[in-house]
């Protein structure tokens, strides 16, 4: 939970950076992807998400994980 919660923090603080408009991507490495993925999934760690986050979602067939801010809807994908 702890990776998760690091991972989730990494991209909040990284998103900015590739932001157009109200849309951003990150990239996550294969490994770091599926840890954010079980963070996601696990339902203890919605009372651990910070404050800036309303929602996240999780599209496996696209490997997208969608993070849901006050501003921004980043797609946090999993690299090649």
């Amino acid at each position: 939970m702890k990776q998760g919660l690091n991972l989730l923090e990494r991209i909040l603080q990284f998103y900015p950076m590739m932001q157009t408009g109200d849309k951003s991507e990150v990239m996550l490495t294969e490994q770091d992807w599926l840890v954010l993925m079980d963070f996601v999934e696990n339902p203890e760690t919605k009372a651990v998400y910070p404050p800036k986050i309303s929602e996240m979602t999780v599209d496996r067939p696209t490997r997208t994980i969608s993070v849901r801010t006050d501003d921004c809807l980043v797609a946090v994908k999993m690299g090649q």
